[in-house]
């Protein structure tokens, strides 16, 4: 599945997509103090002035508009990146944060390497962090914000399992509403070593990779549409990566697309089936067919979870109360899942 998608970014530096249009990271605000991640509101007082009538003829300063046109091919101006480095040697416990109270746990890294939330007879594995403790909450659009681990509490209705509580508390995840938005975690690191952006436009390189994804399945994937479309030098390379997340009624995936090759990795891919089961004694009504809804997709976070200058695709997946989170790693040619855990 080879597709060339070139997503050009001004603000950036990064090529990022073939729009005339300039793609700037998000620099929304948080306040820390409220008891949940929100953008801060603009407080500044509207200025009035009176001024006494100016019966001085104005001068015509009209002049023709000579503004030149968008040169989406800038050069590369970033000057302020992350160097490609050995991880931390520190084990970082990471936690996810969404509609309960509680956060879950998802794993750590060790300090040589990644260690899921069980062992290997699938018990649950206790974390180590404690009241007091220091992190630092992750999300798209959002800068890092400092919390504080205090209390614990259900994270998971589902199986009762339970997580720590950080304030501040992470807001209901978008679309459709269920499932996670955040994850925290000790760091001494500069957690986005590269500019992250999130680009609200279609590619239509990207459309056919999304559409070239479903082309082993009997899936029409010709109604999808990119839904979310994240932008980020992933491995440092200085060449963009796209985290472009396609689907439509009854089908969804997750695409790393190199925005210099077009080359596309999946990440994830779901589709609805129906069943319809056997009946075992012969006469008796037939079985209603069971439908099994898609999993939908999104990029949650891009950052760098482990210190080595490299950043993670924090990807999630949702259907109907059901929501996962997967970690994956990228050295600029495989996408690897090194972290999972869901409720």
């Amino acid at each position: 599945m080879m597709r060339r998608g070139v997503v050009l970014l001004a603000a950036l530096g990064l090529a990022a997509c073939t729009q005339e249009e300039a793609v700037v990271p998000s620099t929304a605000a948080v306040d820390a103090s409220s008891p949940t991640i929100e953008p801060t509101p603009d407080t500044t007082p509207e200025v009035t002035t009176t001024v006494a009538p100016d019966t001085t003829p104005a001068p015509d300063t009209s002049v023709a508009d000579t503004t030149p046109a968008v040169d989406t091919s800038v050069a590369d101006t970033t000057t302020t990146t992350v160097a490609i480095g050995d991880p931390t040697t520190v084990s970082t416990e990471y936690f996810l944060g969404g509609d309960p109270d509680a956060w879950l746990y998802l794993g750590r890294w060790t300090g040589n390497d990644w260690e899921s939330d069980r062992d290997d007879e699938q018990q649950l594995r206790v974390p180590e962090a404690a009241d007091g403790d220091t992190v630092f909450v992750h999300e798209l659009d959002v800068a890092p914000i400092p919390g504080t681990l205090g209390g614990s509490g259900e994270a998971c209705a589902l199986d009762g399992r339970t997580g720590p509580v950080i304030s501040p508390n992470a807001r209901a995840p978008q679309d459709p509403g269920f499932g996670f938005r955040s994850i925290a975690f000790p760091s001494d690191w500069a957690t986005v070593p590269r500019p992250v952006a999130v680009v609200t436009t279609s590619v239509d390189s990207y459309v056919a990779a999304g559409r070239e994804a479903f082309a082993d399945t009997e899936v029409d994937a010709s109604s999808g549409t990119i839904q979310q479309l994240v932008v980020a030098d992933l491995d440092g390379d200085g060449d963009t990566e796209s985290l472009v997340a396609f689907g439509g009624d009854g089908f969804s995936t997750l695409l790393l697309i190199d925005a210099n090759t077009g080359a596309s990795t999946r990440i994830a891919r779901s589709v609805a089936s129906t069943t319809t089961p056997t009946t075992a004694v012969e006469g008796d009504d037939p079985a209603e067919a069971v439908t099994t809804p898609a999993q939908t997709f999104r990029t949650l976070a891009v950052v760098d979870l482990n210190g080595d200058g490299r950043s993670e695709i924090v990807a999630h997946a949702f259907e109907g109360d059901d929501a996962e989170v997967t970690v994956s790693t990228y050295d600029g040619t495989e996408v690897t899942p090194v972290l999972s855990a869901g409720c």
